[in-house]
């Protein structure tokens, strides 16, 4: 269960949601759940399994059944798919939090102010601006490095 990407790309609110969430493994469920996700361009989970978390954050199962419980209370995650008894885990949704008058509301990503500038692949459901924007940064740092020697 680990992520394969070596950066995560984490918006301000999703920040300050996963500081601020009581019980704190409920932040850190939804941080999991969000770059295992969203942060790779995807907007559903993979096969997620209460065990398996728990074994992950190094809790009691009972601990991540209650913080699940509350992010889905929250609108936080969306259950989608459910594997039969022979499998097991879920899928989720991972909606985004806003912060509005006080509180943290979540809303789907699509409708999320968060990610306005990125465009969205249909063919390969991955969030293409965001990779164009590091190439981009990446080659005008390239460009703005100052020059010591002649070649």
């Amino acid at each position: 269960m680990v992520v394969k990407s070596r950066f995560v790309i984490v918006p301000m609110p999703v920040m300050q949601f996963v500081m601020k969430a009581r019980p704190a493994n409920a932040g850190r469920a939804y941080l999991y759940l969000y770059s295992m996700s969203i942060a790779v361009g995807k907007k559903v989970t993979p096969w997620i399994s209460y065990r398996d978390l728990a074994d992950y954050f190094g809790v009691k199962y009972g601990t991540i059944e209650l913080s699940m419980r509350l992010l889905q209370r929250l609108n936080a995650i969306v259950p989608i798919a459910r594997k039969n008894k022979k499998g097991y885990g879920q899928k989720y949704i991972v909606n985004v939090p806003e912060y509005v008058n006080g509180e943290f509301i979540f809303v789907d990503l699509e409708e999320s102010s968060i990610f306005d500038d990125l465009v969205f692949d249909e063919n390969s459901k991955t969030f293409v601006s965001v990779i164009k924007r590091f190439k981009s940064r990446k080659e005008k740092a390239m460009k703005d490095q100052l020059k010591l020697f002649d070649d």
